[in-house]
């Protein structure tokens, strides 16, 4: 019963207070350095709102992938794509352990209320590497743990994950053991209701 009022809660929370997905994508934008004809990443793409904003911003010239486990998210973010009438948008299935790119096929990577969901950190950290050309950047939006979302707290997860949100400190020593190097810690990005100490951490691939 708990959980379903949360669960309520959460929804109309995103009903009332809808994310300003083109405000928060210029921002991204303007941190990862991109510009048209780049290629760039969304990992955990979701409904795509971010990819398509993205893929606006690199342009016909450029390329977003949009990585996704599930098969209907996917075929979701591919039609979003086709209306929008981007044909700059590549799907990509996920696994748990991998992301799914090739390596260094991007100048940029994006991942937004996702890490903290991840249940093999380290080797999806590797394989992010491993998908950023040297010198690249990766910019990633989380926030701490946050005690009433504690009842949706994803499965399979680290003690770093089991209070749902990952500290800063923990997402910084887990991408920088895997070969990321620090750029900026932002500790008041885009607050929101559910997470008002949200983050946003700038990586780079060493050159």
């Amino acid at each position: 019963m708990v959980r379903s009022w949360v669960g309520l809660i959460v929804v109309c929370g995103f009903l009332a207070f809808p994310a300003a997905a083109e405000s928060e994508a210029e921002r991204a934008a303007a941190l990862l350095g991109l510009a048209p004809g780049m290629t760039v990443a969304e990992i955990g793409a979701g409904d795509g709102e971010f990819t398509l904003e993205l893929a606006r911003r690199v342009g016909a010239t450029g390329r977003v992938y949009a990585t996704e486990i599930e098969q209907e998210k996917r075929d979701e973010i591919a039609s979003a794509a086709r209306e929008a009438g981007l044909a700059n948008v590549e799907l990509i299935p996920a696994q748990i352990e991998s992301t799914g790119l090739p390596a260094a096929c991007c100048a940029a990577i994006f991942m937004r209320h996702v890490y903290h969901h991840l249940t093999a950190p380290a080797a999806i950290d590797r394989d992010l590497l491993h998908a950023l050309e040297p010198g690249g950047r990766m910019v990633i939006v989380d926030f701490p743990p946050t005690w009433f979302l504690v009842p949706f707290a994803p499965e399979g997860v680290g003690e770093e994950r089991t209070e749902h949100g990952i500290e800063i400190d923990a997402a910084l020593r887990e991408l920088e053991a895997a070969g990321f190097e620090q750029v900026e810690v932002i500790p008041d990005w885009n607050p929101h209701w559910f997470a008002p100490d949200g983050y946003a951490l700038v990586l780079r691939k060493p050159r």
